[in-house]
């Protein structure tokens, strides 16, 4: 629901949701921390050892510069408009088994 277009009986006096003994409560708990009043049960967050090695890999990548594929590029380019291109079909199935297996083991 868009906070512009309350329901009737919700607009103009914000002060008597201020008022209410929920909204009051919420002030004191925030002031009392402030006062210097310990906090009981802090959360906390553990990461797997996957996710701490994935963060690993997104820091090494970020960090890393990209290859230069340009002239790679260029001469598949060029060998697909001349037709000389050749697909080496058991290369190609090779990569796409490989692939399969390693999402398989992401997966476990």
């Amino acid at each position: 629901m868009a906070i512009d277009k309350l329901p009737p009986g919700l607009t103009g006096n914000t002060q008597q949701l201020a008022s209410t003994s929920r909204y009051k409560a919420s002030a004191q708990g925030a002031e009392g921390k402030a006062a210097g009043t310990p906090i009981v049960g802090q959360d906390s967050v553990s990461l797997t050892p996957e996710a701490q090695r994935l963060s690993q890999v997104q820091q090494t990548l970020a960090t890393t510069p990209a290859p230069d594929n340009s002239a790679r590029i260029e001469a598949l380019k060029k060998s697909i408009n001349e037709g000389s291109y050749k697909v080496d079909s058991e290369r190609l199935a090779a990569n796409i088994s490989r692939f399969e297996q390693d999402i398989e083991t992401l997966h476990r």
